[in-house]
């Protein structure tokens, strides 16, 4: 027996069947951190959030995760301070190569800077940079790199305009 996917396999069912409704937040990102997750102050992780490879994970301050959104740290997830990840969203650091025989896995870490806001059931692929105040709209499909202030919808999710923001 392989004890080393026994011991995933057993994190994944604590992980998401029972840490994750737990109706707490607190008590939640207990857990998370136990699992070593770095979680900053006064972040937040919403009820029934799929969370794989917890190691690979990093929320900073004030970032807030709502209801029902996976998180895949394979690759490794950064996700800076006073980011809003909406309900469903879903987010990726891992893919599989296409003209692999054998759909060879690969990972590729995503970071999410300060500011930035990803609406509901968004979907943020392996390898992708979300800059500074970049919004990604509901239900997009994005990979790739963010400009500061960019909002980008659809699928794929391309940059439709700037935000009008006093800070730049």
């Amino acid at each position: 027996m392989d004890w080393a996917f026994f011991k995933k396999d057993l994190q994944y069912i604590f992980l998401n069947q029972i840490v994750s409704s737990i109706p707490s937040w607190t008590i939640r990102n207990f857990f998370y951190k136990c699992s070593g997750m770095k979680i900053g102050p006064k972040a937040r992780i919403g009820i029934n959030t799929v969370i794989i490879s917890p190691k690979g994970i990093t929320i900073g301050c004030r970032s807030v995760i709502n209801d029902h959104c996976v998180l895949d740290g394979s690759g490794g997830i950064t996700i800076k301070n006073d980011v809003s990840i909406s309900a469903f969203t879903k987010i990726y650091s891992c893919t599989h190569k296409t003209d692999s025989d054998f759909f060879e896995y690969i990972t590729n870490p995503i970071i999410i800077k300060n500011n930035v806001w990803i609406a509901a059931n968004a979907m943020i692929l392996d390898g992708s940079i979300l800059n500074e105040f970049s919004v990604i709209g509901a239900n997009s499909c994005f990979k790739g790199v963010a400009e500061k202030g960019g909002i980008y919808y659809g699928n794929p999710a391309i940059l439709r305009k700037k935000r009008m923001l006093d800070k730049e």
